[in-house]
C-alpha cells in the first residue's frame, strides 16, 4: 500500500509552520535548502516510508509557512523549528538537512543534543572567508531584475538545467526551478543568514552519530576534508552521478544509504 502523505500546520511564537508527514516508525525530520520547500523530500516517501516517519517542514519564509517578521539569523530558524517539533512531540529523532538545510540541521544537533539522536548533513560545506565573499558576490550577480522580455526566467532556467545529476530528466528540475522563482515574492533570502553564520562552534559541539553525504556532481559542495576533521564521528558518502538536487536525482540510492545509517547501532530514536 502506498504511504499516505498528510499535511498540517503548527503554531509557533512567530507564526504558523507548514509541514507534511508520511510513513511509520522512528521520526526523520527533513529540512530543505534555502529558496526551496519541503517538496525537496517527496521522492523519499516511497523508498523510506516503511522504515521511518518522514516529517518535512517548510522553513519560515518558504513554501506555505509564515514570513518572518524580520530577517532571521540561524538561531532564529532553529528556535522556530524547535517550537514546531515540540508541537508535534518530536522528542527523540533523527534530522536530515540539504545544503542550507544541513546548516540548520547542524545547529539543531549542536543546540539540542537531547532531541537529536542522529544527523545527516547533505551537501554541507566548509568555506573560507574569502570563498564565502565570492559566493555572496556571485549570488548578487545572479539575482536579475524582473523584465518584460523574461530574460531573468531564461537565465535562471539555464542555471537550474545544469544542476541535475547524470541522466536526470529536465522534468525533475522543473519543480525546484519553479519553487525558486516563487521565492521572489518572499521578503527575505535565507542564504544571507546561512552565509553569515560561523558553523565552527556547532561542529565542535555535535556529539551524535553523523552522516555526511553529497552528490558527486553537486557543484556547491566544498571543504569535506575540513568537515571530516571537525566531525571525527562522521561517515562520508559520495553518491555517484548525483547533482545538487540529490534526493530528486537518486531517491532510491539515497534512501538506501539513509536507512542503513538510521538502522545502525547507536542512540535510539522515538
Amino acid at each position: 500500500m502506498a504511504a499516505v502523505l498528510r499535511k498540517g500546520y503548527v503554531e509557533t511564537a512567530d507564526g504558523q509552520v507548514h509541514y507534511w508527514t508520511a510513513g511509520r516508525g522512528p521520526a526523520l525530520v527533513c529540512l530543505h535548502q534555502a529558496s526551496q520547500d519541503s517538496s525537496e523530500y517527496r521522492a523519499l516517501i516511497g523508498p523510506l516510508a516503511a522504515a521511518c516517519t518522514l516529517v518535512a517542514f517548510d522553513l519560515p519564509g518558504h513554501g506555505q509557512s509564515f514570513d518572518p517578521p524580520r530577517a532571521y539569523d540561524i538561531p532564529d530558524y532553529v528556535r522556530v523549528l524547535g517550537q514546531a517539533m515540540d508541537a508535534l512531540a518530536l522528542s527523540r529523532c533523527a534530522v536530515l538537512g540539504h545544503h542550507s538545510g544541513a546548516v540548520l540541521a547542524l545547529e539543531l544537533a549542536a543546540r539540542e543534543p537531547q532531541r537529536i539522536a542522529k544527523a545527516v548533513f547533505s551537501g554541507l560545506s566548509w568555506r573560507s572567508p574569502e570563498n564565502t565573499q565570492e559566493l555572496i558576490a556571485a549570488r548578487a550577480r545572479r539575482h536579475l531584475p524582473v523584465t518584460l522580455d523574461g530574460e531573468f526566467l531564461v537565465r535562471m532556467w539555464q542555471t537550474y538545467a545544469g544542476l541535475g545529476g547524470e541522466g536526470t530528466p529536465l522534468e525533475a528540475v522543473l519543480e525546484p526551478y519553479l519553487v525558486n522563482q516563487m521565492m521572489r515574492l518572499r521578503p527575505y533570502d535565507a542564504h544571507h543568514a546561512v552565509l553569515a553564520w560561523d558553523k565552527t562552534p556547532a561542529l565542535a559541539a555535535v556529539r551524535c552519530p553523523v552522516l555526511l553525504v553529497q552528490g558527486e556532481r553537486d557543484v556547491f559542495v566544498t571543504g569535506q576534508g575540513r568537515l571530516m576533521a571537525a566531525l571525527p564521528q562522521a561517515r562520508h558518502v559520495v553518491i555517484p552521478g548525483a547533482g545538487a538536487f540529490t534526493f530528486r536525482d537518486r531517491p532510491g540510492e539515497t534512501a538506501r544509504i539513509l536507512q542503513e545509517f538510521l538502522a545502525a547501532e547507536g542512540p535510539g530514536m522515538a
